[in-house]
């Protein structure tokens, strides 16, 4: 989802890189037959129950090489259900829905604590249940607990045996059969994790180059169509504009209808989440406010919430955390922000970060720019912990906003055979997040919205000898994630504005993403300022355009921000009033060719291309907007899976209230 115009090679397409670095995630989960035999457990085979929710299989096309060896030693979390889990979900709903009785009426951390979380009966009786069959149970939380014990304790815990795998060239650890637990802990026993070896990544998604360099103002525009490139050929019948420079804070404020609200997001709060910390990014953040004449953050105004003992942050996520934090405070400058590090980039460290986020309520708004892949393909124990744990937010008013990936339909995933999988992102998919969707704007000089395109964009190289493009459009590039999902059913609040023809998966009515959409095309997108250093050791402050729908994620998260101010009071999980709100006119609808935009619309992209030394080398593609045909999506009047709802307009923060 983040996207910068630097690249290390030629055609950096995103959907490309995404599902390169997708390669060693965990595809769509295959039935392995029958219970083995009979294991050393803590209960007869008759008095154990199937565990639904688990990631101890092995993938799909994955070869089973045999026992896996009896040494070693394996650590599992244990995820805890909640008292009531009906009774939360009604809540959860009841506090989201506009004309409910119990609309907005949210619970604070004790009062969650007192009602649901889970007792010290319930940690108990699965702590023995694990001490039974000789795991260690010393670690967790309120939400998990940790266990840890050679491969004999564990099998004896799931009643499977753990088997050797082959897959994509790695050898594995799996489950060689279906996990049962003791029928007597089945109810307290939400999940489990750490069965399988193959643990899920958290990306900051769009992977990317670890090197940035600025664009040259002479071959970028400081607003759609103001420097024409006359340099190089036309494409379309006419003279084509360089890509924007990177739209400013009140360039994006003024498209979106914030600067005549007046609104600052003052009394409000967002928390950014990604992995590790960055050193800089606060006295970035402040030199890009300075320089670009922006509110500055007050003293403050910006903290982080970082776990003990972080190694080096590495580059990719630095990038997505300033571009985050500037994003939100471009959109509401007067909100606090703070950024809560997951200790590492994988599942267990992000459940951990959104933990802290709900059990302290430490914002209002959670900003995520990340994903862990096609939610095909995302194990169920996973999926259920980061679920559980989206309804707290809710119940307690706190709105989780997702970026909904950069790929189309082609969901970062991949099956036995290497190929994508057509699916939606997780946690995007999930029903009690908002997901964020992307598009291509169009700001005049004057800071006016001119249009938007669904973003889903083809590039065309330059001609080897410079006179013209190869051939128009070009290939797919990358573009807003979207669609049904394969895992979550169609949700109460989508069930107005949406064609049921967009909810079937496989005959089946599912949730279907995005739900709303902001600027997300790295060729449209915003200017960042951030601190970083080369290969060689030289480096500084730089400022760069950067997109993707990691952007578009914190700008939302602003625009709720704002709304929250308007309102007077938490907005929470907001999809069931964002919908009424487009019922109401509050969105501004986005199609492939829209009103005002040449057609077909496009711009030349500059690739900067720095080597270890520093050398940059530029080149360029023709991008061409509005190209959603080519990921299975299609940005349509009304809803549609690459833009949702449409886009805010200044009506917008008069709806949600």
């Amino acid at each position: 989802m983040l996207q910068a115009h630097a690249a290390p090679s030629r055609r950096p397409g995103p959907g490309r890189r995404l599902r390169a670095a997708a390669a060693a995630l965990a595809a769509t989960v295959v039935a392995l037959g029958t219970a083995p035999p009979a294991l050393a457990a803590t209960a007869p085979a008759t008095d154990r129950v199937l565990l639904t929710s688990d990631d101890g299989h092995a993938p799909a096309g994955a070869v089973d090489e045999g026992a896996a060896s009896a040494s070693g030693k394996v650590s599992l979390r244990v995820y805890l259900q909640v008292r009531d889990p009906a009774g939360l979900r009604t809540l959860a709903r009841q506090v989201s829905t506009p004309g409910d009785p119990h609309y907005r009426h949210f619970l604070t951390p004790a009062r969650f604590r007192s009602a649901y979380a889970p007792t010290a009966r319930q940690r108990a009786a699965v702590s023995s249940w694990l001490s039974s069959c000789g795991l260690d149970t010393n670690g967790g939380t309120d939400h998990y607990i940790a266990a840890s014990g050679d491969p004999a304790a564990v099998e004896c815990a799931v009643g499977a045996r753990l088997h050797r795998y082959r897959w994509q060239g790695r050898s594995l650890r799996a489950l060689a059969g279906p996990a049962r637990i003791p029928r007597s802990v089945a109810p307290d026993v939400l999940s489990m994790s750490g069965l399988s070896s193959l643990t899920p990544a958290v990306r900051p998604a769009g992977g990317r180059s670890a090197t940035v360099t600025p664009a040259s103002s002479a071959t970028c525009s400081a607003s759609y169509g103001a420097n024409p490139a006359t340099a190089l050929p036309p494409a379309y019948g006419r003279t084509q504009p360089y890509q924007v420079c990177g739209y400013l804070p009140g360039q994006l404020r003024s498209a979106y209808g914030v600067t005549p609200s007046g609104l600052t997001g003052a009394g409000t709060k967002v928390a950014v989440i990604g992995a590790y910390a960055s050193t800089t990014v606060a006295s970035d953040a402040q030199t890009y406010a300075s320089r670009h004449g922006e509110q500055t953050w007050a003293s403050g105004q910006f903290t982080q919430d970082v776990p003990d003992g972080l190694p080096a942050q590495p580059m990719d996520w630095g990038m997505e955390e300033i571009m985050d934090v500037e994003a939100v405070h471009a959109i509401a400058p007067s909100a606090d922000v703070e950024y809560v590090a997951a200790a590492d980039a994988t599942d267990a460290s992000f459940l951990d970060a959104v933990s802290r986020v709900v059990d302290a309520r430490l914002a209002d708004v959670v900003s995520d720019s990340w994903v862990i892949g096609a939610d095909t393909g995302v194990p169920s124990g996973t999926v259920s912990a980061f679920d559980q744990l989206f309804q707290q937010g809710a119940v307690e008013g706190i709105g989780f906003v997702f970026a909904s990936g950069d790929h189309g339909s082609q969901a970062a995933s991949q099956d036995g055979n290497g190929s994508p999988v057509t699916a939606t992102e997780f946690p995007a998919s999930d029903p009690w997040v908002t997901a964020v969707g992307g598009t291509s704007l169009a700001v005049d000089a004057d800071g006016r919205y001119q249009w938007e395109t669904g973003w889903e964009s083809d590039y065309a190289a330059l001609s080897t000898d410079g006179t013209g493009w190869e051939t128009l459009p070009g290939s797919y590039a990358g573009g807003s994630g979207g669609g049904p999902s394969a895992v979550f059913t169609r949700p109460s609040y989508q069930r107005h504005l949406i064609p049921s023809s967009a909810f079937t998966n496989n005959g089946t009515q599912r949730r279907v993403v995005p739900d709303v959409a902001m600027d997300a095309d790295p060729v449209t997108g915003m200017l960042v300022g951030q601190t970083y250093t080369l290969p060689n050791g030289a480096g500084g402050y730089v400022e760069y355009a950067s997109g993707g729908t990691s952007l578009a994620a914190p700008l939302y998260a602003g625009i709720q921000a704002l709304a929250q101010q308007r309102a007077g009071r938490p907005l929470g999980f907001a999809n069931p009033a964002i919908y009424q709100a487009a019922e109401n006119g509050a969105f501004r609808d986005v199609t492939d060719r829209p009103a005002g935009a040449p057609r077909p619309p496009a711009a030349v992209h500059t690739e900067l291309t720095a080597d270890a030394t520093g050398t940059v080398t530029t080149s360029y593609v023709l991008a061409t907007f509005g190209r959603s045909q080519d990921a299975g999506l299609a940005t349509t009047p009304a809803y549609d899976d690459v833009t949702g709802v449409g886009t805010p307009t200044a009506a917008y923060f008069n709806h949600i209230h």
